[in-house]
Protein backbone atom coordinates (compact mmCIF):
# COMPACT_ATOMS: atom_id res chain seq x y z
CA UNK A 1 0.00 0.00 0.00
CA UNK A 2 1.61 3.33 -1.12
CA UNK A 3 1.64 6.35 1.67
CA UNK A 4 0.21 9.87 0.75
CA UNK A 5 2.86 12.29 1.60
CA UNK A 6 2.11 16.32 2.06
CA UNK A 7 4.57 19.17 1.85
CA UNK A 8 3.17 21.67 5.11
CA UNK A 9 4.16 25.39 4.97
CA UNK A 10 4.06 27.95 7.51
CA UNK A 11 1.85 30.68 7.36
CA UNK A 12 2.13 32.13 10.51
CA UNK A 13 5.94 32.58 12.39
CA UNK A 14 5.40 29.96 14.62
CA UNK A 15 3.96 27.78 11.58
CA UNK A 16 7.17 28.71 9.65
CA UNK A 17 9.79 28.02 12.61
CA UNK A 18 7.86 24.65 13.14
CA UNK A 19 8.23 23.88 9.38
CA UNK A 20 12.00 25.13 9.24
CA UNK A 21 13.13 22.66 12.27
CA UNK A 22 10.86 19.82 11.04
CA UNK A 23 11.17 19.56 7.48
CA UNK A 24 9.31 17.77 4.48
CA UNK A 25 8.03 15.68 3.61
CA UNK A 26 4.76 14.10 6.20
CA UNK A 27 3.61 10.81 6.43
CA UNK A 28 -0.60 11.19 6.26
CA UNK A 29 -1.78 9.02 9.08
CA UNK A 30 -5.80 9.50 9.01
CA UNK A 31 -8.00 12.16 7.73
CA UNK A 32 -11.15 12.38 9.57
CA UNK A 33 -14.14 15.32 10.20
CA UNK A 34 -13.93 15.48 13.93
CA UNK A 35 -10.98 15.62 16.73
CA UNK A 36 -11.66 15.42 20.47
CA UNK A 37 -9.62 18.15 21.33
CA UNK A 38 -11.22 21.01 19.42
CA UNK A 39 -14.82 22.12 18.36
CA UNK A 40 -13.65 23.37 14.96
CA UNK A 41 -15.45 21.82 12.10
CA UNK A 42 -12.95 19.93 9.93
CA UNK A 43 -11.23 17.77 7.77
CA UNK A 44 -8.26 17.01 9.90
CA UNK A 45 -5.17 15.48 8.91
CA UNK A 46 -3.08 13.69 11.16
CA UNK A 47 0.80 13.95 9.67
CA UNK A 48 3.60 12.20 10.86
CA UNK A 49 7.75 12.90 10.46
CA UNK A 50 10.38 10.78 11.99
CA UNK A 51 7.77 9.33 15.00
CA UNK A 52 6.64 12.76 15.60
CA UNK A 53 2.86 13.40 14.72
CA UNK A 54 0.72 16.21 14.68
CA UNK A 55 -3.30 17.17 13.69
CA UNK A 56 -3.45 19.86 11.05
CA UNK A 57 -7.20 21.59 10.20
CA UNK A 58 -7.52 21.01 6.15
CA UNK A 59 -10.19 24.28 6.18
CA UNK A 60 -8.68 26.87 8.80
CA UNK A 61 -5.41 25.82 10.21
CA UNK A 62 -3.80 29.17 11.72
CA UNK A 63 -0.28 27.91 11.74
CA UNK A 64 -0.15 25.67 8.39
CA UNK A 65 -0.96 25.03 4.70
CA UNK A 66 -1.23 21.44 3.24
CA UNK A 67 0.14 20.62 -0.02
CA UNK A 68 0.37 17.49 -2.39
CA UNK A 69 3.72 15.73 -1.97
CA UNK A 70 4.75 14.44 -5.74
Amino acid sequence: MHQKSVKITGISNFGREWTRKMGNPWNVRKVTDHVLFSTQTGPWMLIERDHFQRWVNLRADQNFLIQSSH
